[in-house]
């Protein structure tokens, strides 16, 4: 704690990225909210998913008691997602009150995906030009349901038959033989049609090689492949995760179903209307580039000032990369809503 109070009285803004949200260490993480209340430092809390929505093995069960998430009203508490701003609405009333509790979406950095060497990274990965490349960026977890995305590889592979082979691309490294997998994952990667494991260097090297990126996980906090893709100028086939269905109807991106693999083979094959819905998700998720977070990162640090000062934080806000709990908690129809999720018809 000493330390950490220096490091405190050293810094005009402090950030803490998830420390106040896993609960893998609920004692330190409540030792440095201690230290900043103590200090009036203005502090910045980023959640990601809290316990009650996705509980690692590794964590053991969600304990309210243990204090986490962090949630002090003197604090700005930033949310991924408008579902997770609900819930902390929902439990923590007074971060309403105070006007400390608001979504930033997560941004991309598009310069950074726009360089890819296609045919180097195929190469590499020893894969034709002909295949049909479907990459899975992903780690190895249930919630990430890889027996979906291999059962949708399986499926266009028939569609296909002898026309094009079609091969499987998972990145996690950690998908190797020697370990002791899950059952259900070490069965699907025993019939995934073409699999290649492991990751590059770049990841626009890694989107420019693919030809269709899927998503077919149960719970993301936000989903960061699904506009990364999109940016990269990829077809995203992705859910049936519920941060989706807001994503989507926030954002107009056209998503393809992986559990629908005639509809994802059908849209492959059309030239025409793969590129409209290319260039369409492109346009809408540039929206989310990183160079647009100036203007709201002012706004939080404006807030987070105000908070430790005992003023209101955010009034306000609204924008393609923020929403206020005071906009969007409680309305129906709002970005915060599960309903209305459309797919590509």
């Amino acid at each position: 704690m000493a330390a950490a109070r220096e490091l405190v009285r050293q810094s005009d803004l402090v950030v803490l990225d998830n420390l106040g949200t896993l609960p893998s260490a609920p004692d330190a993480a409540l030792s440095w909210q201690e230290i900043l209340l103590q200090e009036g430092v203005p502090t910045i809390v980023r959640h990601h998913d809290p316990g009650w929505q996705i509980v690692s093995g590794m964590w053991g069960a969600y304990d309210p008691a243990s204090g986490l998430p962090l949630h002090h009203p003197r604090m700005l508490h930033v949310t991924i997602n408008g579902i997770t701003m609900r819930d902390f609405a929902q439990r923590y009333p007074k971060l309403l009150e105070s006007g400390s509790l608001v979504t930033v979406y997560n941004t991309v950095d598009g310069q950074e995906l726009l360089d890819g060497d296609r045919a180097r990274t195929r190469a590499e990965l020893n894969v034709a030009d002909e295949d049909l490349l479907v990459l899975h960026p992903t780690m190895l977890a249930k919630r990430k349901n890889i027996p979906a995305a291999v059962e949708l590889c399986r499926r266009l592979q028939r569609f296909y038959g002898e026309l094009r082979r079609v091969r499987y691309w998972i990145t996690h490294t950690s998908a190797k033989w020697d370990q002791s997998l899950p059952s259900e994952i070490e069965e699907s990667f025993a019939v995934a049609p073409g699999l290649v494991v492991g990751s590059t260097p770049r990841r626009s090297d890694m989107y420019a090689a693919a030809d269709l990126v899927v998503l077919t996980s149960i719970w993301e906090g936000f989903g960061q492949p699904v506009p990364e893709a999109m940016v990269a100028g990829k077809p995203v086939a992705a859910g049936p995760y519920p941060v989706l269905e807001e994503l989507v109807d926030r954002h107009r991106w056209k998503v393809l179903d992986p559990l629908d693999p005639e509809a994802v083979f059908e849209t492959l094959g059309d030239v025409e209307r793969l590129r409209e819905i290319v260039s369409w998700n492109r346009g809408r998720a540039e929206k989310l580039d990183t160079s647009n977070l100036v203007s709201p990162m002012r706004t939080l640090v404006r807030a987070a000032e105000d908070l430790a000062n005992g003023r209101t934080g955010i009034r306000a806000a609204d924008s393609d990369l923020m929403i206020s709990a005071t906009r969007s908690v409680g309305e129906e129809g709002g970005p915060a809503d599960r309903s209305g999720f459309s797919r590509v018809p």
